[in-house]
């Protein structure tokens, strides 16, 4: 019988092969974990292999930022970077409508108005001009720029008539409600929420609070189309913290709550049988004010049978 020896390039090769097929090929316990070599945005990483706390801090001159303290005369450009692009400098040159737009460029200046940088025709950056959008004020009636309220505060504006904080779980300032509504806090959106026979739902169709003299009109729709009104007249003590309504037939003063099923189901506190009560926890009962509340109870069909059990219902709405 005739045999062979395989050279010894060959018994390399195989064993590469088993190698790779194995049982001792690379598999989820031994891959090599992400790197600064592997090609991808890792780590923490600034840009792909470079930056952060591991990696080698990255090219300045490839980083995306005007870099001024390292000589750039723009972006990435100038200094000890290669030379800006007429196109792409920072200045006005000939043929230009804005800096670094239109013209003969082929960009349109109003491209500009996101990118953070001062060009285009903007009168600051990225706003201003024909292009862009109006540049904040203290004039303006709005909460932009750098103010902490409404035309106040900031390190440009005048201070602010209160330096109440919009954070701290408080009614303070002139806070409309805790930690919202005044000239600093953001407004107070106006939210009710319920369980109808366990159902949770949100109000977040609809909502609405007015002041009919001293009789106050609330109510909500949910995205399933559940909804609730309830009429509260003033109680006898006022309108005052804490104050409770029963929105019942045998009581006084006596108010109304209506629901309103999906299936067109309508039910009632003004029936016999019928049990709601709306308790206020604050309230500035004014056009402008805020009514802060929770109300549950039992309510009867319109037609005198059956019923609907509403719990946990709460509300923040602001007065129209």
């Amino acid at each position: 019988m005739t045999s062979f020896r395989l050279p010894s390039f060959s018994l390399f090769l195989m064993a590469a092969v088993a190698l790779l097929f194995g049982s001792s090929c690379l598999n989820d316990d031994n891959l090599i974990g992400p790197n600064c070599f592997d090609g991808i945005l890792n780590n923490g990483e600034e840009l792909v292999d470079c930056g952060g706390s591991i990696c080698q801090p990255c090219d300045p001159c490839e980083n995306g930022v005007w870099d001024q303290v390292l000589g750039e005369q723009w972006v990435d450009c100038g200094g000890e970077c290669a030379p800006c692009d007429v196109n792409f400098n920072g200045q006005l040159d000939p043929g230009e409508t804005g800096i670094d737009c239109g013209g003969e460029t082929g960009i349109d200046c109003g491209e500009l108005c996101g990118d953070g940088l001062l060009n285009g025709n903007e009168i600051d950056v990225d706003c201003g001009g024909p292009d862009c959008e109006v540049c904040p004020s203290c004039e303006d009636g709005l909460l932009n720029g750098e103010e902490l309220g409404i035309d106040c505060g900031g390190p440009d504006c005048e201070p602010c008539a209160t330096d109440g904080d919009c954070t701290n779980g408080l009614l303070d300032g002139d806070e409309l409600y805790i930690d919202c509504g005044g000239t600093i806090c953001p407004p107070c959106d106006g939210n009710m929420t319920w369980k109808a026979n366990g159902n949770d739902l949100i109000a977040d169709f609809e909502t609405t609070c007015s002041l009919d003299g001293t009789t106050l009109n609330i109510g909500g729709v949910s995205v399933t189309t559940d909804g609730i009104a309830m009429t509260l007249p003033e109680p006898s003590v006022g309108w005052l913290d804490g104050a409770q309504v029963s929105l019942n037939e045998s009581s006084a003063p006596t108010g109304a709550c209506t629901y309103n099923s999906p299936t067109g189901q309508t039910f009632t506190s003004t029936l016999p049988g019928a049990n709601f009560t709306v308790e206020i926890l604050y309230i500035l009962p004014e056009s402008g004010g805020i009514v802060v509340g929770t109300f549950g109870g039992s309510l009867i069909g319109s037609d005198g049978t059956g019923g609907i059990s509403i719990t946990q219902g709460t509300f923040l709405l602001p007065i129209n």
